[in-house]
């Protein structure tokens, strides 16, 4: 295949070359650009770039995570020290659309909400933490049902919210205070059965931050007793839901090269922080109380960017209720291709104990997935309506995954949907398991890790530090005369493992799902 071979070899010497030419730009330490090839041979090209250090990122990292944490502080304070909400249990101040900038809809909310609600009563803690409680949703409609609520937030405003909706006087069992989320030294160790931490994990400022609270929380729980943490967003989903927002908020003509380095500039700068599932299953080995880590699909038949781009995690301590079952044979869903109906049929026709499906394609997440790759293209189209048409076309329908979950509301079997491999276009694993409805469901162990190594954790603080973005990058690649050889995207890094030869730093890169 000799124009093949051509093919790789140029791209080879334009990769070198942009190595070079980035080189020379001042605030660089270090960059290494890796090509690979589109299902038709066509080269493409990302560069990861590792800036050169400022002495605020050198020495104040702390520093910088605790002024993050403050500021999400001074937000919420200042957002609950307005007037109150009509209604105290359900105070959606300061739920905003990513698309719109406005307030999310009250229906999309108050399904948000009752999904949230369902699924953590359905794990049965009667005694719960919770974690950055806000103005109290879950706690107003959990607490009536639990012996004992203790609900923390970082917002003394928050905490008075809720102290104002009980007319000052909180129900038996009910207790509040003001503490940031790392900190729960006012938790008796083992006090509670369940920890919950809903849609706040992305106001954490790094790993180190998610590690302390996750570690404490882990100590505040009782024997067999469980994590919930909720709506966490998707590090791997970063670049499809950037994608999307961008084309989203960008006129039909708009330059599609323009929109592509606002997708970067997000990726690169984001202010909340993103989690890899990887993070989560890996604290089976980690911490020796974890029994079993299930990384959930978020609930809904309306599509938002909660359900699209987050999911949740539940942590079963010590023990599991109902055990774990294996599945013997986890079929790619590119043999069968089942849609919803297929799988009801084959349910009914074959009856299997288990069955297990891996890779089945996210129709909530397909065409905006489809539309980051086309963005990172050389060849990308001209303008932004073009690229969403070609990416709808070449998205294709995909599984919605509601249509799989409702299979357990008619037939004898437990359904459960997993991001545990963190796919970037969304894909997810089912287990279906045969059950007599008297006894609970056991757990199933999906499968975990990718080919690849990932990287879990973002610094949502770190971009807005460095002296250098993607949109500085490309200017000075055009000043240098060498756009010819510019890349796909750029990704900045924080280190930069060996990448020589394209061995297993390489890997490292191509893994970085945040960016």
């Amino acid at each position: 295949m000799p124009a093949l071979d051509a093919r790789t070899s140029e791209a080879a010497a334009d990769a070198a070359e942009l190595e070079r030419v980035l080189g020379t730009h001042p605030d660089v330490e270090r960059c290494t650009v890796l090509t690979g090839t589109r299902p038709d041979g066509v080269p493409v090209s990302t560069a990861y770039v590792l800036p050169r250090r400022n002495e605020v990122v050198q020495h104040d990292g702390a520093v910088l995570g605790r002024q993050y944490v403050a500021e999400w502080q001074g937000v919420y304070d200042h957002v609950y020290a307005q007037h109150t909400s009509s209604d105290p249990t359900f105070d959606t101040r300061g739920w905003l659309s990513s698309y719109t900038g406005g307030e999310l809809g009250e229906d999309d909310m108050r399904a948000w909400l009752d999904d949230t609600v369902t699924r953590i009563k359905s794990l049965g803690a009667r005694r719960i933490l919770e974690v950055g409680c806000g103005t109290g949703m879950l706690l107003h409609r959990l607490a009536p049902g639990a012996d004992r609520y203790l609900g923390s937030d970082i917002s003394a405003g928050a905490i008075d919210r809720i102290r104002e909706a009980f007319d000052g006087r909180l129900p038996d069992g009910v207790e509040v205070f003001q503490a940031p989320a790392d900190d729960l030294s006012a938790v008796a160790p083992r006090s509670v059965d369940g920890f919950v931490v809903n849609s706040v994990s992305q106001y954490f400022p790094d790993e180190e931050y998610l590690d302390r609270v996750v570690s404490q929380a882990v100590d505040a729980v009782d024997e067999g007793g469980f994590l919930f943490i909720g709506d966490v967003r998707s590090a791997a989903l970063n670049r499809a839901f950037s994608a999307g927002l961008e084309l989203a908020r960008a006129p039909e003509r708009a330059p599609s090269e323009k929109v592509q380095a606002l997708v970067e500039r997000r990726c690169c700068t984001g202010t909340e922080l993103m989690i890899d599932p990887c993070y989560f299953t890996a604290l089976v080995g980690r911490l020796p109380r974890v029994a079993h880590v299930a990384v959930l699909l978020r609930r809904g038949k309306r599509r938002t960017e909660m359900n699209r781009f987050r999911y949740d995690v539940v942590i079963r301590l010590d023990r599991l209720p109902a055990g774990e079952v294996d599945v013997p044979d986890w079929r790619p869903w590119e043999r069968d291709r089942w849609g919803a109906a297929e799988l009801r049929r084959h349910l009914q026709e074959e009856r299997p104990p288990v069955l297990g499906l891996l890779g089945v394609p996210n129709a909530r997440v397909l065409a905006d997935h489809a539309a980051a790759e086309l963005l990172a293209r050389p060849d990308r189209p001209a303008v932004a309506g073009e690229v969403l048409a070609q990416a709808a076309a070449e998205a294709g329908e995909g599984v919605d995954p509601e249509e799989i979950w409702s299979l357990g509301d008619d037939l004898p079997y437990a359904v459960r949907l997993s991001w545990a491999r963190s796919l970037p276009d969304g894909a997810f694993d089912v287990s279906l398991v045969r059950v007599d409805g008297s006894s609970p469901a056991p757990e199933v162990r999906f499968p975990e890790e990718p080919a690849p190594p990932r990287r879990p954790v973002n610094r949502p603080w770190y971009g807005r530090v460095e002296n250098v973005n993607p949109v500085k990058l490309r200017a000075h690649v055009r000043a240098q005369g060498a756009e010819s050889v510019m890349p796909g995207r750029f990704v900045l890094l924080e280190s930069m493992p060996d990448a020589d030869g394209d061995s297993s730093g390489g890997e490292s890169l191509r893994s970085i799902q945040w960016a």
